[in-house]
């Protein structure tokens, strides 16, 4: 099992906006090795605002199956046009990193 967390830079106030991008999926969660999506936002920074998405899936193989997918390519196409002209774009930066989850434990009302 692995989980990629996507840390999005934002520009300070823009980070609810960026958020709500999130709250409809599309389409993620019928990717075959789907387990689950959170979005998470860092309190407490005064510079900007950062994001977190984190997805969790079965294996490597089925994340890249959703990287390379139309689906992926069309929910991200605005965003990377923003960010080649650098117009009205909210988006400082991101940072994409992968972990692979050795040890999880869950609460016994999961385990049930």
């Amino acid at each position: 099992m692995i989980m990629t967390t996507n840390t999005i830079r934002v520009v300070k106030g823009h980070g609810d906006e960026v958020i709500e991008r999130f709250k409809i999926s599309k389409g993620i969660h019928k990717f075959p090795g789907f387990i689950r999506m959170q979005v998470l936002k860092t309190m407490d920074l005064e510079e900007y605002d950062e994001v977190r998405v984190c997805t969790t899936w079965e294996a490597m193989e089925d994340f890249q199956g959703w990287v390379n997918s139309d689906s992926f390519k069309s929910a991200h196409a605005k965003r990377q046009e923003q960010q080649a002209s650098n117009e009205n774009s909210i988006i400082l930066g991101s940072q994409l990193t992968c972990y692979e989850i050795p040890v999880e434990h869950l609460s016994e009302e999961v385990e049930k």
